[in-house]
């Protein structure tokens, strides 16, 4: 995938509000994220989709629930994403999202 397409792909708070909960909590369900984001299921498997067809996170189906995660092999190929996530994520809603992930160490 070329840069540009990343950013784009990125570029939506509520993909980066994603991005961030799923590299501090690691594998989350949907249903959490459902709950922190307060975005209806429509809406959120949309953001998903776009980010699991473009290999950038991984869904494990569990039972009636899909739990997922930040794929490793991207962030490998793109490390400028983790220190996006690492450094640069500082604004107060992807604070609140972690906070009410249960991250308040992350």
């Amino acid at each position: 995938m070329e840069i540009i397409e990343i950013l784009k792909l990125i570029a939506d708070i509520n993909r980066m509000r994603i991005l961030n909960i799923l590299y501090s909590r690691g594998k989350v369900c949907v249903c959490v994220l459902e709950e922190i984001l307060e975005l209806n299921q429509s809406n959120l498997s949309r953001h998903l989709n776009k980010l699991k067809k473009a290999g950038v996170i991984t869904g494990e189906r569990r039972s009636q629930w899909i739990d997922y995660e930040i794929s490793e092999e991207f962030l490998k190929e793109n490390t400028f994403i983790r220190e996006i996530l690492e450094e640069r994520l500082k604004g107060e809603v992807f604070v609140t999202d972690l906070n009410k992930a249960g991250c308040s160490n992350c």
